[in-house]
């Protein structure tokens, strides 16, 4: 497999995450999510058309409410939810090295 810089490269184009997002997205749904899965024998593609059906939906706001019990008096307290992306800056000198 090459290397997308050194694809876009040799078409004389440039990698920035606009264009890594565009073609690592399609690698996900067209490689990635059609291999069969090693330990689950599934497709991700199939699996996760199954479980998205027993999804819950997303919690409207970044506070979670926690039994009264834990907290005395207090219905909810604040606790931030942890980002999984990297701060950009991380990604901007991902692209830095390969250029």
């Amino acid at each position: 497999m090459t290397p997308l810089a050194a694809t876009l490269r040799s078409a004389g184009l440039v990698l920035d995450a606009t264009t890594a997002n565009t073609q690592v997205g399609r690698w996900i749904e067209e490689v990635a999510h059609q291999r069969v899965h090693g330990t689950t024998g599934e497709k991700p593609a199939v699996r996760l058309e199954l479980e998205r059906l027993s999804f819950l939906p997303l919690p409207t706001s970044t506070t979670i409410p926690l039994p009264a019990s834990h907290w005395q008096d207090l219905d909810e307290v604040a606790l931030p939810i942890e980002s999984l992306q990297h701060p950009l800056a991380v990604y901007e000198q991902l692209l830095e090295a390969y250029a």
